[in-house]
C-alpha cells in the first residue's frame, strides 16, 4: 500500500476531518439538521445525540476498528430510531439487541483499560487471563442489555412510551444481548491474542496502532 493510498484510507487529512470515520460522524450531524428542517424533532434529537457521542468517541482516540464499531452501534440504535426501522422491520429489534452488546461490551472494556481499571489487551496474557477477559466483556454486554430493559420498563411506567412488549419480548431481547455479549468477549480475546492495545495512534502520525512485540 502506498503512502498516499494509506493516508486516503487511514487518515491524517486535516486536524478537523482526519479520516473516513470523521466523514461518517458528520453524516449524523447532517441528518440531524435535515430532520430538524423537516420538522421531525424526535429524529433530529436522536441523530444529534448520536453525533455528540461520536465526537466524544473521537476524543477518546480508540483503535480505528472500535471507533468504527461505535459508529455502527449508533447507526443501529439512533439511526434506526430516526428512520422508524423498529416499527417497520419486525426482526430489527432483535438484531440491535445482538449487535449493540457485541460492540458496546468491547468498547466499554477498552475505555476501562485506558483508565487502568481493566488490563490492557496489549499486555502479555495467560489462558486464565483471557478467560477473565471474556467473562468481563460478557458481563459488560449483559449489563448494557439489562440497563436498557430497565430504561424501557421505567419509560413505559412514567411516560407511557410502550417500548416493552411484554415478558416474552424482554426475555427474547436478553437472550439476544447474551449472544452478542459472548461474541464480543470472544472477539476481545482475539484482539488481545494479536497483541493489539486500547489506543488508536498518536494524533498527527500516520501509522498502525502499537502492538505487543
Amino acid at each position: 500500500m502506498t503512502l498516499d493510498t494509506r493516508r486516503l484510507v487511514m487518515g491524517d487529512w486535516s486536524r478537523v476531518v482526519r479520516d473516513p470515520l470523521d466523514v461518517l460522524r458528520l453524516v449524523f450531524a447532517a441528518g440531524a439538521v435535515a430532520f430538524a428542517v423537516s420538522g421531525d424533532a424526535a429524529a433530529a434529537f436522536n441523530l444529534g445525540l448520536a453525533f455528540a457521542v461520536l465526537v466524544a468517541a473521537r476524543l477518546a482516540n480508540l483503535p480505528r476498528l472500535y471507533d468504527l464499531a461505535t459508529i455502527v452501534a449508533l447507526m443501529f440504535t439512533q439511526g434506526g430510531e430516526a428512520l422508524g426501522l423498529y416499527d417497520t422491520i419486525e426482526w430489527y429489534d432483535r438484531v440491535v439487541h445482538f449487535v449493540v452488546p457485541l460492540l458496546a461490551s468491547q468498547i466499554i472494556y477498552l475505555c476501562l483499560a485506558r483508565i487502568e481499571v481493566m488490563p490492557d489487551p496489549s499486555q502479555e496474557t495467560l489462558p486464565r487471563h483471557e478467560a477473565g477477559m471474556l467473562i468481563a466483556v460478557f458481563a459488560l454486554g449483559l449489563a448494557v442489555g439489562a440497563l436498557w430493559e430497565i430504561f424501557e420498563w421505567s419509560s413505559d411506567g412514567i411516560f407511557g412510551s410502550e417500548l416493552s412488549e411484554g415478558n416474552t419480548d424482554t426475555v427474547g431481547d436478553l437472550i439476544a444481548d447474551a449472544g452478542g455479549s459472548l461474541a464480543g468477549g470472544a472477539l476481545m480475546v482475539l484482539w488481545s491474542e494479536r497483541g493489539w492495545g486500547s489506543v488508536r495512534r498518536i494524533p498527527g502520525e500516520n501509522r498502525r496502532e502499537d502492538t505487543r512485540s
